[in-house]
C-alpha cells in the first residue's frame, strides 16, 4: 500500500514529510489548494488550522477519492449521516463543523421547565433535525476513522489511539457556542505506576462540573469510554468505565433498569462473545467526585473497535480482518432502520464499494422487512449471508488488485501498541 501523497504548489509531500507544516502555512488563507494524489490528476483539498495545519476533504467531495484513500467518504445515502448533513451537521469548510445537539450541556436544578403558549393555528413550525447522543458518538467514531479498516492497522489500534483521535475529532467541532472538546471527557489509559497522577488529572478535568454558572446552572460533560461493569447498588446502579477505576458514575434505579432493557442484546453479546461495549453518557456532579448520569447510549464494537449493530456482524468483521481486507462499517446515526444500510462495504473488490448484507432470524419483523427491501435494490453487485439457514460466514468477494493499489493510510494514526 502506498503512502498518502499531497501536491502543494508543484511539490509532492507525504504526511510524514518534515516540510509539510511549512508548506501548508504558505498556502493557508490563499486561493492555492493541496491536491490528494490518490487518483490520477488528484482531488482538491483545503487547509484548516487547529493546533497545527490540517489537510481536509472539500465538502461533498468524499466519493471523488480512491476507495481506500482515508479521505474517501460514502455517498450520503449509504449511512445515517446523509439524513443529518446540512441540518444537524453543518460543514463550514475552513471554519470547522457545527453540530446541533438534541440534548443540553447545562443543567439547572430546582426549576421546572418553562411552559410556553401554544402557537396559533396559522403558525407552522418545521422541526429541524438534531443529533442525539448516539448520533454524536457515531459522528465522532466516523470522523476518527474507526468505522473503517485497512490491513496495516492490524495490531496497532489500541485504546490510546482511539482516545487520541476521538479527542482530535472533538477539537474540530463546535456546538452550542463552544468547542466540543471542552465538554468531552475520555479517560486516560490506566497505568499502575502512574495511577495517582492519572487520577489527579481526571479530577482536574471533571472539576468543571463542580463550577456552577449564574443562577445555579450546572455544566454537564459527555463521558466516553469502554464499559467495564454495570453493577447494582443500594440506591440504583454504578456504571464503571475501563481505565477509570476511581470515579463513580451513578444511575438511579429506574434509569438503570431502563438501560438494561434498552441494551439487552448488547449486554448479552458482551458476556457471550469477544466484543466491546462503548458508553457515551451525559453526566453532572451530584456531589464532590460523584457523578450522576443524565442519559447514555451504548455502542457494541469488535475487538478492533469497529462498530457493530448485532453480534453476527462480529463474525463477518473477524473474517474481514483475518483475510486482510479493506472495508467500512456504515453507521446508523439516528436513522430509524439499520437494515436500510449495508452491514459492511468492501473497498478492495472492485471499482465501487461492494455491499455485504446479513439477515438473521433474531431481527424483528420490521428490521427484516427493511433489510429485505434494501437487499433487493443492492443485490446486483452485493454479497449476502443468510444466517437463518445456518452455517459459517460464506466466502467473501475476491480482492481486486487495482483497488488495493490506491490504499494509502497514514500509519501515524495507528502507531500505539494494542491493548
Amino acid at each position: 500500500m502506498d503512502e498518502q501523497r499531497y501536491l502543494i504548489n508543484g511539490k509532492v509531500y507525504t504526511p510524514h514529510d518534515p516540510g509539510l507544516q511549512e508548506a501548508l502555512a504558505r498556502v493557508y488563507g490563499t486561493p492555492a489548494r493541496p491536491r490528494c494524489l490518490c487518483i490520477d490528476g488528484g482531488v482538491e483539498m483545503y487547509v484548516s488550522r487547529f493546533h497545527e495545519f490540517v489537510i481536509k476533504r472539500m465538502p461533498e467531495s468524499g466519493t471523488e477519492h480512491a476507495l481506500t484513500c482515508p479521505s474517501y467518504e460514502l455517498p450520503p445515502g449509504d449511512s445515517g449521516l446523509g439524513q443529518l448533513l446540512g441540518e444537524a451537521i453543518i460543514d463550514r469548510g475552513a471554519d470547522g463543523i457545527e453540530l446541533r445537539l438534541d440534548f443540553p450541556l447545562t443543567r439547572r436544578t430546582g426549576r421546572a421547565a418553562a411552559v410556553r403558549d401554544a402557537p396559533s393555528v396559522s403558525d407552522v413550525t418545521v422541526a429541524r433535525k438534531q443529533l442525539s447522543l448516539r448520533g454524536l458518538l457515531h459522528y465522532l467514531w466516523e470522523q476518527a476513522r474507526f468505522n473503517r479498516w485497512y490491513p496495516r492497522m492490524q495490531g496497532k489500534r489500541s485504546y490510546a489511539v482511539v482516545r487520541k483521535f476521538l479527542l482530535r475529532a472533538c477539537e474540530q467541532v463546535e456546538t452550542k457556542g463552544l468547542r466540543l472538546s471542552e465538554r468531552v471527557f475520555i479517560p486516560e489509559p490506566f497505568q499502575r505506576d502512574h495511577a495517582a497522577q492519572i487520577a489527579r488529572r481526571h479530577r482536574e478535568a471533571l472539576s468543571l462540573l463542580s463550577s456552577p454558572e449564574g443562577q445555579l446552572q450546572f455544566k454537564m460533560m459527555i463521558a466516553i469510554g469502554e464499559l467495564k461493569d454495570l453493577r447494582p447498588t443500594t440506591v440504583g446502579y454504578q456504571l464503571v468505565l475501563r481505565h477509570l477505576p476511581d470515579c463513580a458514575l451513578l444511575l438511579d434505579q429506574t434509569a438503570g433498569d431502563r438501560t438494561k432493557r434498552a441494551f439487552d442484546s448488547e449486554l448479552i453479546a458482551w458476556t457471550a462473545a469477544q466484543v466491546r461495549l462503548v458508553v457515551a453518557c451525559l453526566i453532572h456532579a451530584r456531589h464532590e467526585h460523584c457523578y450522576q448520569i443524565d442519559s447514555l447510549t451504548i455502542m457494541m464494537t469488535s475487538r478492533q473497535w469497529i462498530p457493530l449493530d448485532h453480534v453476527l456482524e462480529n463474525d463477518v468483521a473477524e473474517k474481514l480482518v483475518a483475510e486482510e481486507r479493506a472495508f467500512i462499517k456504515p453507521l446508523r446515526y439516528d436513522a430509524k432502520h439499520v437494515g436500510d444500510f449495508p452491514n459492511f462495504l468492501l473497498l478492495d473488490a472492485g471499482a465501487r464499494p461492494t455491499p455485504l448484507d446479513i439477515t438473521s432470524a433474531f431481527l424483528s419483523e420490521e428490521k427484516q422487512a427493511a433489510k429485505a427491501r434494501a437487499i433487493r435494490v443492492r443485490q446486483a453487485n452485493g454479497w449476502l449471508w443468510d444466517a437463518r439457514q445456518g452455517g459459517a460466514v460464506p466466502e467473501l468477494p475476491p480482492r481486486s488488485v487495482a483497488a488495493v493499489r490506491g490504499n494509502s493510510v497514514d500509519a501515524r494514526q495507528f502507531s500505539a501498541r494494542p491493548t
